[in-house]
């Protein structure tokens, strides 16, 4: 009798378990499972495997959650390293593009050699300025002092790219107060009333190149002819 009522209450156990058996059989299983350990057992093995189905599936679910959470996080960390490093890179090469372009620092006065200095038949003065340091100067800084001092100032960049360039060479005419003709000949700079001195190199660093009352021999006439029209 004990085997087929353990029999029976086994085939109840799962409608037991499930909460769908009749009042009647619910009240059957009850009363057995009180003296009977074996179905006891039964049901707590019918509880631990629902327990496990129900926790496998969340901990499957969270690791794939978990991974594709990474993997996303590393698509945006990529995406985000790729973006910082090609912003790096501009700013590198612009401040690169711009230090060799800005011309932000005077050319020492050691590295400035004036020759041809002479007077042209209009009276003005010419010479030419060389840069033995073979650096670029595109832009050249004039600076009247309160002393009346007229600096003429080479600059450069602050990265040089020296290796292909050619030597700076030009001709410099001054005309100074005075000077009757309001529209020379040739271009050139008009010093103001109060200068008394030309120098080239940097304010106060200079080299003098000219002053009034100096006497400054005569242009040759190959000079003469360049900028003076027959």
């Amino acid at each position: 009798m004990m085997n087929t009522t353990c029999e029976v209450i086994r085939d109840l156990l799962a409608l037991y378990h499930d909460g769908v058996c009749s009042d009647g059989s619910k009240s059957l299983v009850e009363e057995h499972l009180k003296n009977c350990s074996a179905c006891q057992k039964e049901l707590e093995m019918m509880d631990a495997e629902l327990s496990t189905a129900q926790i496998q599936p969340k901990s499957v679910n969270s690791f794939k959650a978990a991974a594709s959470a990474w993997k996303e996080s590393k698509k945006k960390s990529f995406v985000k390293g790729t973006i910082i490093t090609a912003v790096i890179c501009v700013l590198l090469f612009a401040g690169f593009y711009g230090l060799m372009q800005w011309k932000c620092l005077s050319v020492s006065a050691d590295d400035i050699e004036v020759t041809n200095l002479s007077q042209l038949s209009d009276g003005s003065i010419i010479f030419t300025l060389s840069m033995s340091s073979n650096q670029r100067s595109s832009y050249v800084k004039y600076t009247t002092t309160e002393d009346g001092e007229f600096y003429l100032t080479p600059m450069h960049s602050v990265i040089e790219m020296t290796g292909s360039m050619e030597a700076y060479s030009r001709y410099y005419i001054f005309y100074p107060s005075g000077f009757k003709t309001s529209e020379p000949e040739y271009p050139g700079i008009f010093l103001p009333e109060n200068v008394k001195k030309i120098y080239v190199g940097p304010v106060g660093e200079g080299t003098l190149v000219w002053e009034e009352g100096m006497k400054v021999p005569a242009a040759s006439e190959a000079v003469e002819k360049m900028f003076i029209a027959n």
